[in-house]
This record gives structure tokens, C-alpha cells and sequence, in this order.
């Protein structure tokens, strides 16, 4: 199982965390041949003004997730661009300020 935690700045309509979802599962379908009953992805809105970046407020959002186990680490980079790219697309989130994480996923004990 692949977990998400969307930290979005600001606020997120369905619509926008459906598509989302969508996206994530299309990305690691194509890449890792993982399915939605193997993403599980959570979304939190934060109130924007709360974070900063060089003592500015940011418009910056995150998309936390992993990868499999021992994912070469050029897979690791096309996978956080296309998440990236995605998020952008279907949020608004300025391209720049998406920040994403793919951590290895620990193995099922």
C-alpha cells in the first residue's frame, strides 16, 4: 500500500482531490503497475499564511508519498516530476511551489 499526505495550501473542492487521485493512480499504474486499491491518499488543507519561505509567505504545497522498495532512483525523479506536473495541473499550485517526497516504502511485515 502507498500512502499520500496532500498538504495543500489553501483549500481543495472534490472535484480537484478527484482528479488528484485520478492522477496519482494513472502515474504509478503506468509506472509500477499499482492500481487504486493500492494508493490510499489523504488530503490536508492549510490556511495559507501559516507557512514561509526566506521570512515570506509561501504558496507552497506538499505531496508526501513513496515508492517501492529498491525503485532505481531516475524512476524515483520521472515520478516526482510527473506528480508534480499533476498536482499543478489540477490544483493551480504554482508548479514551483510543489514539493513532492518519494521515500522508499518499507516492506510488508
Amino acid at each position: 500500500m502507498i500512502a499520500f499526505k496532500c498538504l495543500v495550501n489553501g483549500s481543495i473542492d472534490s472535484a480537484a482531490r478527484e482528479r488528484v487521485c485520478l492522477g496519482l493512480e494513472r502515474i504509478y499504474t503506468e509506472r509500477f503497475g499499482l492500481g487504486s486499491k493500492d494508493l490510499r491518499v489523504e488530503f490536508t488543507e492549510v490556511k495559507p499564511g501559516l507557512w514561509f519561505t526566506g521570512g515570506r509567505p509561501s504558496e507552497a504545497s506538499m505531496v508526501l508519498g513513496s515508492v517501492p522498495p529498491a525503485t532505481e532512483q531516475s524512476v524515483r525523479v520521472e515520478v516526482m516530476e510527473a506528480v508534480c506536473r499533476m498536482f499543478s495541473d489540477e490544483t493551480g499550485a504554482p508548479y514551483h511551489d510543489v514539493m513532492v517526497v518519494a521515500a522508499d516504502s518499507r516492506p510488508a511485515s
